[in-house]
């Protein structure tokens, strides 16, 4: 079997822009009202959202979908920033929102909201918000063996 049909092509290339695209627009806008890279607002949102503010950085990492090295670094910036903290122990390594974080993070919220709205949800009908969701959850789950 070959390359891609030019259908297929065309699915793989939408797939690819309508998660790239809307992320880089939420970004831009979070970005522009608070200085947050769309990194920092993952972890940070991370944080106070699957942990209460605390996080062992392996499970972050996990959630983030990033190595260990570049969550390492993104932390290392954010430390120097004041918007967490690392509590290093024989467990491992806690992360920790500051509450500069926690003020950062109540600033970007809202800006996340209006930017997933404009740039996503006003975009949609409720029916393909429907399918959407539908597909996405359909992907996650492990792909069965291609049949002949």
């Amino acid at each position: 079997m070959g390359g891609l049909s030019d259908d297929e092509l065309a699915v793989w290339h939408a797939v690819k822009s309508l998660g790239s695209t809307v992320v880089r627009r939420i970004g831009v806008d979070i970005a522009a009202a608070t200085g947050l890279s769309s990194a920092d607002y993952g972890v940070i949102s991370r944080l106070a959202d699957l942990g209460d503010g605390r996080l062992g950085q392996h499970v972050l990492t996990e959630s983030m979908q990033l190595t260990k090295g570049a969550m390492s670094h993104q932390l290392t910036r954010m430390a120097e920033r004041g918007l967490i903290t690392r509590d290093k122990s024989a467990a491992g390594v806690t992360v920790v929102l500051t509450a500069h974080g926690r003020d950062q993070l109540a600033r970007a919220r809202p800006v996340h909201a209006t930017a997933v709205r404009e740039h996503l949800l006003a975009r949609l009908s409720d029916e393909e918000r429907t399918v959407l969701v539908r597909v996405a959850g359909r992907l996650e789950e492990p792909a069965s063996p291609l049949r002949s």
